[in-house]
């Protein structure tokens, strides 16, 4: 499969969405931050685990924690635009 086609449930291969943002290069890792949705100042650690196009734009499949007294882990589909890539160190 080349990485531009979609698989057919309309996903992008994961590696294929990754090297197009770091101009081909394969990143070492695939954590992100995913903006908080509570609307506090801190994000949430996650990780990208598959990409969909839709009518509105990319969103990707992350497990991300919501940190707190008791953390919790939620799998979801989250735009783009509340993700971020994290760095090697974070």
């Amino acid at each position: 499969m080349s990485g531009g086609q979609l698989r057919r449930n309309g996903q992008r291969p994961l590696g294929a969405v990754f090297r197009e943002a770091l101009g081909g290069e394969r990143p070492a890792v695939r954590h992100c931050w995913v903006r908080a949705a509570d609307g506090s100042a801190a994000d949430w650690p996650g990780v990208v685990v598959a990409w969909v196009r839709g009518p509105d734009g990319w969103r990707g499949r992350v497990v991300y924690v919501v940190p707190g007294p008791e953390p919790v882990v939620v799998e979801a589909w989250v735009e783009a635009g509340n993700l971020r890539a994290a760095g090697p160190t974070g």
